[in-house]
């Protein structure tokens, strides 16, 4: 090693409260104690600890995208995925400090035992009105068993909640066939809006309970988050990097000029399959409805966090903020960093962005989820005020137990972050998969900001 590039490397800060010594500032040092010290140092910051906490749910479901919301009353709703089987929805109540189901799908449908494909999936976050009742659509497309005719399944249905009266309500079809993945309501004016699997834009009236289909938005993958602007105008991202808009007063979709942080070069969700795919569209959106912007982050491209003004000129305005990726894949010119996962939430009131990026490794030749991968998960936080962005660390309970991964995240009116995902757990019969031989099953995962 040359002495100038070591030098570049001693020089860093010991730590945050001694920012003018570095290790060359001991004379007594040798070059040799010197790396050994830097090592030690290195190694703990790449080791960061996020102290989380971790709720169990009573079922077993594997896996979930996205389905995660905290109410304007603190209580979380969780919509997890059991592919080929039901999705199940959950509520957690502070007060009782438990997941509690509300709704088995397959049953409340009425979809068991009559050889048909059956409502596997909730695939996007819930939504809230003004009197507190909670909005999701149900889903099932693509999932399972194969040996199942897939048009068996009769399609996704617009559902409701209601705490005040704890009813689930099923308010009607979507569509024939077709469930959506992204969901958004405009409060004001009382109506719900989705993109089905096969791309078409959907509207709901909540009091008329019709559904209206506006055409098809996107001939490839579909974006996964839309959002509703204080206009009652929605939001949507298409492959390549572009944006459209729901115009609610001319009640038509057009596409507008503006175009989310991207990098051509940046590889795919697949390398053994490439295509114009998820990674050209954004990952996750939100709306703040203080600041009257949208705050979202890319899903390919380094994960890239952007604010979107709908009301800076004709059409708004795109900037791109920081990339949110694993602190790993910041040094250098990364073409191989996992696409975002759906782990993205926006603190209205403290003016703050958290984000669980994937830290998997990119394979060439499969396909990957963030789900199963071992490697240490971090929460990353972008300080809105201060333009910062800040690794909180790897997320672990008090008792040393790991999070894999992570697909949602949601704020809840006291400032508390609550994710679901994978999550290391110490009795194996509780186990949904091992993970490196070590017991994980998916979980609710805590994060008080007001404790660390």
């Amino acid at each position: 090693m040359s002495r100038k590039f070591f030098n570049q490397l001693v020089a860093i800060p010991i730590n945050k409260d001694m920012k003018h010594k570095t290790i060359l500032s001991y004379p007594k040092l040798s070059v040799l104690s010197a790396f050994l010290l830097l090592s030690i140092i290195i190694n703990a910051q790449e080791k960061r600890i996020c102290i989380v906490e971790t709720r169990e749910y009573p079922g077993r479901c594997p896996v979930m995208w996205d389905g995660l919301y905290a109410a304007s009353d603190g209580k979380v709703y969780s919509g997890l995925i059991n592919e080929g089987e039901s999705a199940h929805f959950y509520v957690y109540d502070p007060k009782i400090d438990k997941n509690v189901l509300l709704c088995d799908m397959a049953e409340f449908l009425d979809e068991r035992g009559k050889g048909i494909r059956s409502t596997g999936k909730i695939h996007n976050k819930p939504v809230e009105d003004n009197e507190g009742n909670i909005y999701f659509v149900s889903m099932s497309n693509g999932s399972g068993p194969n040996n199942i005719d897939y048009t068996s399944w009769i399609g996704g249905h617009w559902m409701k909640y209601d705490p005040k009266t704890n009813r689930v309500e099923n308010m009607g079809l979507v569509d024939q066939g077709i469930g959506c993945y992204p969901l958004t309501i405009d409060k004001n004016r009382g109506f719900l809006y989705g993109i089905g699997f096969t791309g078409y834009f959907y509207r709901f009236d909540l009091k008329s309970r019709v559904t209206r289909n506006f055409g098809r938005v996107s001939n490839w993958d579909i974006c996964r988050d839309i959002f509703c602007d204080d206009k009652g105008d929605v939001y949507m991202s298409y492959p390549i990097a572009q944006v459209a808009r729901y115009d609610s007063k001319n009640e038509r979709v057009y596409e507008t000029s503006l175009t989310t942080p991207f990098d051509p070069s940046a590889f795919p969700t697949q390398m053994r399959n490439p295509m114009i795919d998820r990674s050209y569209d954004w990952r996750a959106v939100e709306w703040d409805p203080d600041d009257k912007v949208a705050y979202g982050v890319t899903c390919g491209s380094g994960s890239i966090l952007f604010r979107l003004d709908p009301h800076d000129g004709p059409e708004g305005k795109i900037i791109p903020l920081v990339k949110m990726c694993d602190s790993k894949f910041l040094e250098g010119d990364h073409k191989d960093v996992p696409y975002s996962t759906l782990a993205f939430a926006v603190d209205s009131r403290n003016k703050k962005v958290y984000f669980a990026p994937s830290a998997r490794s990119f394979s060439i030749q499969r396909y990957v989820e963030t789900y199963g991968s071992q490697e240490y998960h971090h929460l990353i936080m972008y300080d809105i005020k201060n333009d910062r962005r800040i690794d909180l660390g790897a997320m672990q309970t008090v008792d040393g137990r790991r999070v894999f991964g992570c697909e949602a995240a949601t704020v809840a009116p006291d400032g508390t972050v609550y994710l679901c995902g994978q999550a290391e757990v110490k009795d194996r019969k509780n186990a949904t998969r091992m993970i490196n031989n070590i017991p994980a099953a998916l979980q609710l995962i805590i994060y008080r900001p007001q404790q660390n």
